[in-house]
């Protein structure tokens, strides 16, 4: 250690008494997530829902006005870039508009039927929403600061709620760079497919909060990953194989142990013995990974094979879902200070460490050494 003058000492002394007296309020202090680092905006849910309120703007002029400043703002036309990009299809601002004033049509997969059908109990959603976003953001920063390292400079995890076709997408963290919002990841949720979480609003915003932390993971570890030297090479946005894989691994499988940690029955579901889905999970993972290591079938068929780590029904998603496992394993026996240092980590230090777990109780099941080879 190199050491510098007695007066460079006290100085230095003097401006840590000085941080700590005034609570250290440094922009660039490190510091973990809070809520005010967390934005909930619902009005872009709202505005749709409006405009299908019986006898609201029977001027076509205004009507036309209020639908075209809808489809040009923001969320929708994230929304609209999605949607076509599902669909291989571009969706004109004449297109969304048309779809929005007449949900009987539609463009480009895009449908706002079964949202008009349903708009009464979209809006009591919206509506309650907006009524708790100052509990929801604490909620949500609480769960996942919890994992996450202190950071320099958090920019606002951005959660927009739009209304969409059904059984679309319920919600999906997207890097949205447009010059007027930043280059930042946003959460995008779908009201319209919240309605399948429970049969009233208070189910619905039960399960909700889970989701909006889940997604909220996702956007604030994109935004501290450059400044972490375990996931150098993980970055890329079209990684190898088995580099997507272990970023999956740990990206979403943290993401689902937030989500899936506090809900009703998780005791039955995070157990001391491996369960049958835990288990299925990592063998589903090694067969995966087998397929992959000897290139198995055609490149579609190791397409879908890759595409399943992260999407498709939930319990088939064997990354994602072989990542929350190891996540608990890792927190339950070793401590959340421990399963942090590894989402610090990278998957090099998250599979190090569960693979120690791996080790000492033979019981779990290990991981392939492609996914983060040992050294």
């Amino acid at each position: 250690m190199r050491r510098g003058s007695n007066a460079a000492v006290a100085a230095a002394a003097l401006v840590a008494l000085l941080a700590a007296l005034a609570g250290d309020s440094s922009p660039c202090a490190a510091r973990g997530l809070t809520a005010s680092d967390v934005e909930i905006g619902t009005a872009p849910a709202a505005e749709v829902l409006a405009l299908w309120k019986d006898g609201a703007m029977t001027d076509p002029a205004k009507r036309r006005r209020a639908v075209v400043r809808i489809g040009t703002s923001a969320p929708y036309r994230m929304l609209r870039e999605f949607q076509g990009g599902q669909n291989r299809c571009v969706i004109s601002d004449d297109d969304f508009a048309r779809a929005l004033l007449y949900p009987d049509s539609g463009s480009c997969g895009l449908s706002f039927y079964q949202a008009r059908e349903g708009r009464a109990s979209i809006d009591s959603l919206v509506r309650e929403v907006a009524r708790r976003v100052p509990a929801l953001r604490g909620q949500i920063a609480a769960q996942v600061s919890r994992y996450l390292p202190d950071a320099n400079d958090w920019k606002p995890i951005r959660i927009w709620f739009v209304v969409s076709s059904r059984w679309s997408f319920d919600a999906m963290t997207r890097r949205w760079d447009d010059p007027g919002e930043g280059d930042e990841p946003i959460v995008l949720v779908n009201a319209t497919d919240v309605m399948e979480y429970g049969n009233s609003t208070e189910e619905r915003m039960a399960a909700l909060e889970h989701v909006l932390a889940h997604e909220s993971f996702h956007a604030a570890l994109w935004q501290i990953q450059g400044s972490l030297p375990g996931w150098d090479g993980y970055r890329s946005e079209t990684p190898p194989p088995f580099v997507y894989i272990a970023r999956v691994v740990l990206d979403e499988g943290v993401a689902h142990y937030i989500d899936w940690r506090t809900r009703p029955g998780s005791d039955t579901l995070f157990v001391a013995k491996p369960g049958p889905r835990e288990t299925h999970a990592f063998s589903q993972l090694a067969l995966a990974c087998k397929r992959i290591r000897e290139r198995t079938g055609d490149f579609g068929s190791r397409m879908e094979v890759l595409q399943l780590a992260s999407t498709g029904p939930l319990w088939s998603k064997y990354g994602a879902i072989s990542g929350m496992f190891a996540a608990y394993r890792i927190e339950s026996k070793l401590g959340v200070d421990s399963l942090r240092a590894a989402v610090q980590g990278g998957p090099p230090a998250f599979f190090r460490i569960y693979r120690g777990l791996a080790a000492a109780d033979t019981t779990l099941k290990g991981v392939p050494d492609d996914l983060a080879p040992q050294r």
